[in-house]
């Protein structure tokens, strides 16, 4: 039997605080790069323009590789090496790494020769000089896709060999990067040079953690072998778990395509909120999960162990989150006034924005808790059901957004509660599912169990 108490100890509750912490400096960096972005270049069409382009190769990341990186490669490595070795697990992780790394160079050039079309898609409403800037930028940003599939991969070795603090701070130093090119360099390179300065920090992302590794002694190998049983086992539950993971990603598009016609400015109020919303929710429920996910994983067979994590890791979420879901909502004006209400961005912007923050904190619990419910999936290798859920979620938010913006001239605020309701019809359909087979709430399983030997 699993000691749950183990997993559940002191040190899990330092190293859950430090990430937390890390996670909510690189947020708060991510927020102050933003604000930089916008005194420099105002609010307006250039801003929105390297938004867009910006926010193209981490879509790219999460609907194609992401979920398959994080979610389907932690199992399969801890699998192999629990029964194998490490060796054999680092055998393995090198070849998942160099098979995704083409993929992710196939992307990077396929999205270069369209990427007139992409921007087309992700903002119609784009005059055609903004257009093209938006084009130009996105072609000098879309390298960035492939230092993240490498940055994951490596934060997915380092978690399974129990090494969290160092993939925690990736975030920070590639923001804080960002932030020193604006303030030194942007008035040389500028807009252009800005482009090539946060694809230069996501490749910093990958280096930080390369001195882990070797403390740790991973050894690469350079291995492309397509037909490896492992890699096979990984790619057959990486579809499924590739969609459910398509969620959050598809909300952001759906919200960003229809704002792009709401006249500039629209697209960087919208994403200015959803940063903050993702930055309050993702400090402690990210911290948890990404903790939680390699031990879940160690625990899968163990029903009683299984049961108690995945329900401490929701509980922890409810009761972190709740307190500060209502502190946001209150405080919303408040806090985008003081990051970014300056220059062109007005006050009228601050409240518009500011509304936008309190409706997407409508799914700031739910958000949460579908990270810990769907790593509890991912663990025991089913991506089936998350696939269900997030099928569900997209079909919520793209009607909601549909009638919610039919109805108000206003639509910015309408499109963050789309998202909010997306996001609890996705923790509902996957709390029932939960709690069927026994993964959460089961309060008769043994306690006995989890507390063996």
């Amino acid at each position: 039997m699993i000691n749950i108490k183990k997993i559940l100890n002191l040190k899990s509750v330092r190293t859950v605080g430090f990430i937390s912490v890390a996670i909510m400096l690189s947020k708060i960096m991510g927020v102050l790069r933003d604000s930089f972005v916008l005194k420099t270049y105002a609010l307006g069409g250039i801003n929105d323009a390297f938004t867009t382009a910006s926010q193209i190769p981490t879509l790219f990341f999460d609907l194609c590789l992401g979920a398959a990186v994080m979610s389907t490669f932690i199992p399969v490595f801890n699998e192999i090496m629990a029964e194998k070795g490490k060796r054999e697990a680092y055998k393995f992780a090198s070849n998942f790494l160099n098979i995704v790394v083409i993929i992710s160079i196939a992307f990077v050039i396929i999205g270069s020769v369209f990427a007139s079309y992409i921007i087309h898609l992700m903002a119609p409403g784009y005059t055609p000089d903004i257009a093209m800037l938006a084009t130009n930028l996105l072609i000098i940003i879309l390298p960035s896709l492939i230092f993240t599939t490498i940055a994951y991969v490596f934060v997915g070795v380092l978690q399974s060999l129990d090494e969290f603090k160092i993939p925690a701070i990736i975030s920070l130093i590639s923001n804080l990067a960002v932030i020193i090119y604006i303030v030194f360099f942007n008035k040389f390179f500028g807009i252009y040079g800005l482009a090539v300065a946060l694809t230069i920090a996501w490749s910093l992302q990958a280096l930080v953690q390369v001195p882990s590794l070797i403390k740790k002694k991973f050894k690469y190998t350079f291995v492309v072998n397509f037909k490896d049983k492992n890699l096979l086992q990984a790619a057959k539950i990486s579809i499924p778990i590739l969609i459910s993971a398509w969620v959050q990603p598809i909300c952001v598009l759906i919200n960003q395509r229809f704002a792009s016609q709401l006249g500039e400015g629209s697209v960087t109020a919208l994403s200015y909120a959803n940063r903050i919303y993702i930055l309050v929710v993702g400090v402690f429920s990210y911290a948890i999960t990404n903790y939680i996910f390699p031990k879940l994983s160690l625990v899968k067979n163990d029903d009683s162990a299984f049961n108690k994590l995945v329900t401490t890791g929701v509980k922890s979420i409810l009761l972190i989150t709740l307190p500060v879901m209502i502190g946001v909502m209150l405080f919303a004006p408040l806090i985008i006034r003081i990051l970014y209400q300056h220059g062109e961005f007005t006050a009228d912007m601050t409240m518009i924005t500011a509304t936008a923050l309190r409706f997407y904190c409508v799914g700031m619990l739910a958000l949460g808790v579908n990270e810990v419910l769907c790593k509890a999936f991912y663990a025991h290798k089913d991506g089936k059901t998350p696939m269900i859920s997030a099928i569900i979620g997209i079909v919520v938010n793209i009607s909601f957004a549909l009638i919610l913006v039919a109805t108000n001239h206003v639509a910015i605020w309408s499109l963050a509660l789309a998202q909010g309701i997306s996001s609890n019809m996705v923790m509902g359909y996957l709390w029932l599912v939960a709690y069927k087979k026994g993964y959460i709430g089961k309060t008769h399983l043994s306690e006995k169990s989890s507390e063996g030997v």
